[in-house]
């Protein structure tokens, strides 16, 4: 993965995230859990939808069922029949009555459309207006609440008129399924629409239920559900039902209270797994991949000096990766840099960019002016290493920066010494670093013969208290002579530690005391004001 050159997004969604876990979780599982409830509630309300509907279709059904014995009915007489009341044709009638369901009385009618004879009493004492209104249907017009003359009294009835002739329905051929599937049933087109049946209670529905009223619709203020289904038709049929949201909750509380547990649960299992995942999002294991940007990087530059003169021969490159204000310092990400396989990337994006630093602003140097480059061990491949700083050494154009590689003790294995080996012999100067925690083998320091041996900065720490582990340092200077190595002091604080360095032999020395690790512009200043001190 090359190093980007892209800079950082000001702001990121996960970056966004990442800094409030808690309130992320906790506003996720809550959205998971209220979205579950939710769905186990449409769910519920789905299922109380459909049984409707398939209420409403039974209407439906019933009434066309009705409405195909009464037309039978009706066509029959208009074909083979005269309005004759006469005690052989009203005989025909009634037969005719028998084989039909649904069809209660036949009714005669005038010339002047004035009912005056029926199957069930024969001729009427007075003759009867027709009926006013009614409701155009497919098969004839229908009359509502039309009084039936019976034998035993009147009766209210729904008739059907077409030519000559009445056909009575049974008053209770559609009350039952009307009343088991609707709380509402509506009829007619027009100006002709009509309510033919009202539940209880009827107040639930609406006043008018029109031909083209929605099938759902939500009545916030009553908390009602209204479901309604319309027979399109000459005299569209609708039925519609109100579901209470309250009674349904109620009717159905123990399902919802499982529900509503099982969201709950996941709800706080999705919370306690968002706010891990944004802690994550925090992590420099994640946001290393961001941080790893060039214009992120940034390098710092502190001086190494001649023990003897004070005179400055060179610098270590340190690298820091900056996140917005912060800089973020090696301990804290190189671990998450090494898992993330990121090590070359890193390793030649700072060395390239220390030297171009360099190469651009730093004054040309009277002598070799030694820049210190730190590699991961295993990055320390003579082809790989020599190719990458060549091409940045002949951009430069300059003889006077000579390159320091530095490998640390404790890595320093049988495996890297050939290609230490080809680098020295390629130019360049090599520093075993941290020297005295590794417990090297002292054959392989005698085969690179590197040129810097650094004395770790905590044996330097306790020179003053006179400890076991400072009491080593002339030890250390010692194999250093041994393989022809000058000696380099890390983490000088204070003077006595320079002197006592320098009365040791210790050639170069680095730390606190001089300097700490600087950025460019301060660097520089910093070498123009020692020169002028010199």
């Amino acid at each position: 993965m090359p190093f980007s050159s892209t800079p950082e997004h000001p702001v990121s969604l996960t970056r966004l995230l990442g800094r409030h876990p808690t309130l992320v979780g906790a506003l996720c599982g809550f959205a998971l859990a209220l979205a579950l409830a939710a769905a186990v509630l449409l769910l519920v309300l789905q299922l109380r939808v459909q049984e409707i509907e398939a209420g409403h279709a039974q209407i439906v059904h019933t009434m066309q069922v009705v409405q195909t014995d009464i037309r039978e009915v009706l066509d029959e007489l208009n074909q083979s029949y005269k309005p004759e009341c006469s005690p052989e044709n009203l005989n025909q009638l009634r037969s005719l009555l028998f084989s039909h369901r649904y069809a209660r009385d036949i009714g005669l009618l005038d010339p002047q459309r004035q009912l005056f004879c029926n199957t069930s009493i024969g001729l009427l004492a007075a003759p009867r207006p027709a009926g006013t209104g009614g409701i155009d249907g497919s098969i004839g017009r229908y009359y509502r609440g039309s009084l039936l003359q019976l034998s035993q009294g009147a009766v209210a009835s729904t008739v059907v008129e077409r030519g000559l002739f009445q056909v009575a329905i049974q008053p209770n051929a559609t009350r039952d399924v009307w009343t088991q599937h609707a709380d509402s049933v509506w009829a007619g087109a027009g100006n002709q629409r009509t309510q033919v049946f009202k539940g209880k209670p009827e107040a639930l529905t609406q006043a008018m239920v029109a031909a083209d009223t929605p099938h759902l619709q939500l009545d916030w203020g009553r908390g009602l559900v209204l479901v309604t289904t319309t027979e399109p038709g000459v005299s569209p049929i609708s039925a519609q039902s109100a579901i209470g949201v309250w009674a349904l909750l109620q009717a159905n509380l123990a399902l919802l209270v499982v529900a509503g547990c099982v969201s709950l649960l996941l709800g706080f299992l999705t919370s306690d797994a968002v706010r891990r995942r944004c802690r994550h999002y925090q992590s420099m294991e994640y946001r290393i991949h961001d941080l790893c940007n060039a214009a992120n990087l940034e390098c710092h530059y502190q001086p190494i000096l001649e023990l003897a003169t004070g005179r400055i021969v060179g610098c270590e490159v340190l690298a820091r990766l900056r996140d917005r204000a912060t800089l973020v310092y090696p301990d804290q990400f190189i671990p998450a840099l090494m898992r993330q396989k990121l090590a070359w990337t890193f390793d030649a994006a700072v060395s390239a960019h220390a030297l171009r630093e360099l190469g651009a602003h730093l004054p040309v140097q009277p002598g070799s002016f030694k820049v210190a480059l730190n590699f991961f061990p295993h990055n320390l491949q003579r082809d790989v290493i020599h190719n990458h700083l060549q091409t940045q050494l002949e951009a430069l154009r300059r003889s006077d920066l000579q390159i320091e590689l530095e490998v640390t003790e404790y890595n320093f294995s049988p495996e890297i010494v050939p290609h230490l080996q080809r680098l020295k012999a390629d130019g360049y100067l090599i520093a075993l670093d941290d020297f005295g925690t590794g417990y090297s083998n002292l054959g392989m320091v005698k085969k690179v013969a590197p040129d810097f041996i650094k004395i770790d900065k905590s044996f330097v720490f306790e020179m003053e208290d006179v400890t076991l582990r400072s009491s080593l340092i002339p030890e250390i200077i010692g194999i250093a002579k041994a393989v022809h190595s000058q000696v380099i002091a890390e983490g000088i604080e204070t003077a006595a530690q320079a002197a006592q360095l320098r009365a040791l032999g210790v050639e170069y020395g680095q730390g606190y005391f001089f300097a700490r690790p600087m950025p460019l512009t301060q660097f520089l200043a910093y070498l123009q004001s020692h020169r002028n001190v010199l």
